[in-house]
């Protein structure tokens, strides 16, 4: 098995379309694959969605590119869903199953066209020069600006550097893209993106560094990693992250990250209450539930907390980033907004506390300094959901078709937020730690 013919058709495949993620861990609920996964003994793979063609394919993940050059481990398995076999597939089965998908799903595409940045690739070959002192040369000495086309530039000379040193573990590829970033802006002078409720795009360079138009499209713009909030997306750790007491109501709210061995049975049961299933529509088995929520936490886009109440699971939310999100085609969407989806699960309204759960959501949100805007985007069946949005400061900007529902675009920027909420202004401010914890006998200007 050639895996370097392999690790190239699979990175070409992701830049070209969107039905992959990472999968982490060993499933509970799918014992075919878990099974195998304990055999093979890898704990992080990517998969391939074809499951509208009746398949998904797995391969081992050791290494994830922000500039999209993975490394794999290998054999790739095949998982037929129809009778869950599962077998080994060679470079020619692979490209099969994606040409039998894309004649399905993209009938005007042809396969070619996936895979024609296949040789556009960073290989050892082609970059035994690079390194990071190389790295750091080159952009020290180059003036971006003045290249006659800087988004090519860049593409073509700094992009594979990064992908390359990253790919062999030299450098850490967040840390390269922030310097690209740095120099590009020090190069057109300071712009307010992350201090204006307002983007001033003035020039093509910029607009190419923050505008949600893809790199290589369609694989995402790695240069957003900027504004990327790790500690949102992929925080470390499953203990309290922020917590609040709120007097009036005599509570304590809380947030954590969502663990699936902790809390998948929880919001199963959660998600197949009937106030759930019309509006949230996750009233899946246990086994699709399992495969979301493995495919979600390890990926670069979202991540889910549970907020507790005096100590007591109330309410789910999570957090995703809108440049990586289907949501991004339906405005114009900036690197610094993050979106959420909340749940409420108890159907007592004694036992709702909506106001201080969204209230904490928003505090831990907005106390991230990469983030500049919240983004909802709630159905227009939920006058609830609207109304909680609009008590703490979101305002519908317009209604949009998504492909599942019809939605309230709404937003809500720090300022509107502490109009409504004052104190929150202090508290937002403070959480320069992981988590603020006050009792009931601190006031919010002891904090």
């Amino acid at each position: 098995m050639n895996t370097h013919i392999l690790t190239a058709i699979i990175n070409s495949y992701c830049r070209g379309f969107s039905n992959w993620s990472c999968y982490e861990g060993i499933p509970k609920y799918d014992e075919v694959l878990a099974e195998y996964f304990s055999a093979t003994g890898h704990q992080l793979h990517l998969r391939l969605d074809f499951s509208a063609n009746g398949t998904e394919v797995f391969v081992p993940l050791y290494y994830f590119s922000e500039s999209g050059y993975h490394a794999f481990d290998f054999p790739v398995a095949e998982r037929t869903l129809s009778d869950d076999r599962i077998s080994t597939v060679d470079a020619a089965r692979l490209l099969t199953i994606m040409a039998d998908h894309l004649q399905q799903e993209y009938p005007e595409i042809r396969l070619q066209q996936a895979l024609e940045n296949l040789s556009s690739f960073p290989c050892s070959s082609q970059m035994e020069g690079g390194s990071i002192d190389a790295f750091n040369t080159l952009l020290s000495v180059t003036d971006v600006t003045a290249q006659p086309d800087p988004e090519q530039w860049l593409v073509r000379h700094l992009l594979p550097m990064v992908a390359h040193l990253g790919y062999r573990q030299q450098a850490d590829e967040t840390e390269l893209l922030s310097s690209i970033y740095r120099k590009c802006e020090q190069s057109l002078g300071d712009h307010p993106l992350l201090n204006s409720n307002k983007l001033s795009v003035h020039n093509e360079l910029l607009s190419f560094l923050l505008g949600k138009d893809n790199v290589t499209r369609p694989y995402p713009n790695p240069l957003h990693k900027v504004f990327f909030s790790s500690i949102l997306i992929q925080p470390g750790g499953k203990e309290l992250v922020y917590s609040r007491y709120f007097p009036k109501e005599d509570i304590t709210v809380s947030i954590r990250p969502f663990g699936i061995d902790r809390d998948l049975e929880m919001v199963h049961e959660w998600f197949n209450r009937e106030h759930a299933k019309k509006i949230w529509k996750m009233d899946w088995p246990l086994r699709e539930l399992e495969l979301y929520y493995r495919c979600m936490l390890p990926g670069n886009w979202s991540h889910s907390y549970i907020g507790e109440i005096n100590g007591t699971p109330s309410y789910n939310f999570e957090v995703y980033w809108v440049v990586r999100d289907m949501l991004a085609d339906y405005y114009d969407a900036l690197p610094t907004d993050y979106g959420t989806h909340q749940f409420i699960a108890p159907v007592d309204p004694k036992l709702k506390f909506s106001s201080p759960s969204t209230q904490c959501m928003l505090d831990w949100v907005f106390a991230q300094s990469e983030v500049g805007k919240m983004v909802g985007e709630g159905s227009v069946e939920s006058l609830a959901a609207l109304m909680n949005k609009a008590h703490v400061g979101f305002r519908v900007e317009k209604v949009i078709e998504l492909p599942h529902k019809k939605a309230n675009l709404n937003f809500c920027y720090r300022e509107w937020y502490w109009a409504k909420f004052p104190e929150s202004r202090n508290l937002s401010e403070q959480t320069a730690i992981p988590t603020i914890k006050q009792t009931k006998h601190e006031t919010f200007s002891d904090i």
